[in-house]
């Protein structure tokens, strides 16, 4: 199969190397020459070159700035081009929800939207394990690491991560975490938040983002952001009837333990690696959406749910300006 990979920065170079790896072919749709093409991929710099001198493009693959995604989609529905988009679908919820009724209202339906950590075996087996610990009391969910050690080889400062004008900011970058809270324990009811830049990083965007959202049942879930821990977090903890679980990992290995109401102490239910390859969660990614492309499978991630989280990114950044509780049901597309 050919993809056509739009954007070459570091998730571009990643998403194309994972699709050459799995045996199929990949070429460039280039919003800028910015970072060289080493691997010497074709390359073009608009969709009408790529459709002129490209036969039988199967599917793309959105890698551009946040900024651009809704043109580059738009185009390739337009087009009738299946596409894999990269997280989030937008940098601010009105363009999600244009890119919501352009896929609608054409019945699109040939698409993923890139939340990869849904891959991740870890929040695998806590989707899966979760019904056991009865009804949830309380959600924790953290993940931050220092914004320079992110990407090897590449200046921070130049990242889409530290670049506003781009769509960056930790909230958005680290949306990941907001998406799968929301795919464990549903919708909140309200939202209170707390976004802004603390270090003294060399970014426009910011830094640290932490939020409180209430569900109509009283429980409660806490998410924390950040580009800041110079040690790699990422986990979670939720308290529940029957027991509470915890889990945490960074990109080698992690496990989950389980706290058994009627059994004191902890005990491990799932553990990866050492040695697990995070790489895994994007080819395994690709792979379900080849599936989606042949038609054997629906997106594990549609617009709609895409649109749910960035509601929530949305309510987190009113509520920060506002200084007050944001209710979901005030926040229209």
């Amino acid at each position: 199969m050919k993809f056509l990979v739009i954007g070459y920065g570091s998730i571009g170079k990643r998403h194309a190397a994972n699709v050459v790896s799995s045996g199929h072919q990949a070429v460039l749709l280039r919003h800028s020459g910015n970072n060289v093409n080493k691997e010497g991929f074709r390359e073009y710099y608009s969709l009408e070159d790529v459709l002129e001198n490209e036969k039988g493009v199967d599917g793309a693959i959105i890698c551009s700035p946040t900024t651009k995604h809704l043109n580059d989609v738009e185009r390739l529905v337009g087009n009738n081009i299946p596409f894999l988009l990269e997280k989030p679908p937008a940098y601010e919820l009105e363009p999600a929800g244009r890119m919501q009724e352009i896929i609608e209202s054409s019945k699109f339906t040939s698409y993923e939207i890139g939340f990869n950590l849904r891959y991740h075996p870890i929040i695998g087996f806590v989707k899966d394990f979760l019904p056991n610990a009865g009804k949830v009391y309380s959600t924790k969910i953290y993940v931050g690491y220092y914004l320079p050690y992110w990407r090897k080889g590449i200046d921070y400062r130049e990242s889409t991560s530290a670049k506003k004008e781009l769509g960056g900011g930790v909230h958005v970058e680290l949306a990941h975490d907001i998406d799968y809270t929301l795919w464990l324990i549903g919708r909140p009811e309200k939202v209170v938040g707390y976004i802004n830049r603390v270090s003294d990083l060399e970014i426009s965007t910011d830094d640290i983002c932490s939020a409180l959202m209430k569900y109509s049942d009283g429980s409660v879930a806490e998410v924390h952001l950040d580009y800041l821990s110079h040690k790699y977090l990422r986990g979670g903890q939720i308290i529940a009837q029957n027991g509470t679980l915890e889990w945490q990992w960074n990109p080698a290995e992690g496990n989950v333990s389980y706290f058994d109401k009627e059994s004191p102490g902890s005990k491990e239910v799932f553990a990866v690696g050492p040695g697990y390859d995070f790489n895994t969660t994007y080819t395994d990614e690709l792979k379900h959406f080849i599936d989606v492309l042949k038609g054997n499978a629906k997106s594990t991630v549609d617009i709609a749910d895409a649109v749910e989280t960035m509601k929530v990114i949305h309510a987190i950044e009113v509520s920060d300006r506002e200084e007050k509780w944001i209710a979901m049901k005030e926040i229209a597309v």
